[in-house]
């Protein structure tokens, strides 16, 4: 029903005759905030506090009228990029924020639409309502005062209802176009000054990609340290062990050959405790059946060793690329520790499914779902921010559902190698 004729045309009238409104409440805040926080700039705290309040408020009237074009005619526009500069300086971070050109372009949005929405209104308004009262002029016209109908032409009553009839099937003939193109001339205006450009885009994805690149930087030297850790604890001692060993017996082979049985033994327990201290890093690192048998051996011997049951769906009618395995498995890995020690969930699912998009290119998409707690988030220290940096080095795409109460559900898709 929505996209027929007269819907498009009902719900364009609609966007249009909101305006007014709409304008009326941005154009008030945005003004009261404007003068109260130049008016206070000599009182630099109490003025530059309310100059950012107002930014920050016509930001979010610019979200509202981008999902207000997207209710009323379909048109989903991209989000700017967030208002907040990474500076570390309070001062700095302010007058950055106050002199950006994106937060101005939205405070010009909200003063424009009052006059804009006063004309598109008034015009919407009046050739509908010409319309209408046109054609039913024949129900009414003959009972007006004076017994004339068009009072400045001077004709015959008959001949004013017919010609005022048809006007009324002119001007209702003509109003779906108007409606349409005040629309239109609206949407343009919500595109022009509330749409991002393809600069604002391209920056906000160069200043994403650094700031991830960064994390995913700290987390390999963290994750070297941790495989160093874990070598000098656990594989080198045994190591240092095995070979102290293998001295002594060496030394009380001819003189003690029961002592040197003992102690070869010793040493070959010790070697047997270094080859699975080695086979433990190196699974932390990239399981060998990964590569061997690929991803869905991989993850039935995940699902196997977690505490908490986990039923496993894998459906590839191929194998991915080795970068796509490799963050499916440590995605659906970090996921089932985090259900494990953290959600208190009784089962966990996995789903992995190869599709193309619409361009026809494959994806890996990957679901973890737990039935636990819920109220996960990605705060700083969480290694849900890991996994969101790790797929979105690739180009992927992150979601993370996790309402209170409800359960948790990690949504990865990455692109697969061609």
């Amino acid at each position: 029903m929505r996209n027929s004729w007269g819907s498009k045309t009902w719900l364009a009238l609609a966007y249009v005759t909101l305006g007014l409104p709409v304008g009326i409440i941005t154009f008030t805040v945005v003004l009261v905030g404007l003068s109260l926080g130049i008016g206070l700039l000599p009182l630099f705290g109490t003025g530059v506090v309310i100059l950012v309040a107002t930014v920050y408020t016509a930001h979010g009237l610019a979200s509202f009228e981008r999902g207000r074009a997207n209710l009323f005619l379909g048109v989903d526009l991209p989000k700017r990029p967030r208002l907040t500069p990474q500076d570390t300086n309070a001062a700095r971070r302010a007058w950055a924020l106050i002199s950006s050109r994106g937060a101005w372009k939205e405070i010009a949005y909200c003063l424009l639409m009052l006059p804009v929405g006063t004309v598109f209104y008034s015009l919407a308004v009046a050739v509908w309502a010409i319309g209408l009262a046109g054609v039913l002029l024949p129900a009414y016209g003959f009972a007006l005062y004076g017994g004339q109908v068009v009072t400045w032409l001077h004709w015959t009553p008959w001949l004013e209802v017919l010609a005022g009839f048809g006007i009324g099937l002119l001007a209702l003939q003509l109003a779906p176009v108007l409606t349409k193109a005040l629309a239109d001339a609206e949407l343009a205006l919500v595109r022009t000054l509330l749409a991002p450009s393809g600069a604002e885009l391209l920056k906000a994805e160069v200043s994403s990609l650094t700031e991830s690149r960064a994390r995913v930087v700290d987390a390999a030297d963290a994750e070297r340290r941790r495989i160093e850790r874990d070598l000098h604890d656990g594989a080198q001692q045994h190591l240092v062990s095995l070979a102290m060993n293998l001295g002594m017996a060496k030394e009380k082979l001819d003189s003690d050959p029961e002592a040197a049985k003992e102690l070869v033994i010793r040493a070959h327990q010790e070697a047997k405790d270094s080859i699975t201290e080695l086979r433990n890093v190196i699974r932390g690192v990239y399981p060998a059946v990964l590569t061997d048998r690929g991803l869905d051996a991989a993850l039935s011997a995940l699902a196997a060793r977690s505490p908490v049951p986990v039923r496993l769906d894998v459906r590839l009618e191929r194998r991915p690329g080795p970068t796509a395995e490799a963050i499916a498995y440590f995605v659906v890995s970090e996921s089932l520790t985090n259900v494990a020690r953290h959600s208190g969930a009784k089962q966990a699912s996995v789903h992995i499914e190869l599709r193309h998009d619409a361009a026809g290119r494959d994806r890996l998409q990957v679901a973890v779902v737990d039935d636990g707690d819920g109220g996960a988030t990605e705060g700083a220290g969480s290694g849900l921010v890991g996994l969101r940096d790790r797929v979105r080095a690739v180009d992927g795409t992150f979601q993370l559902i996790s309402p209170v109460g409800v359960g948790t559900t990690i949504a990865v898709e990455v692109p697969c190698e061609s």
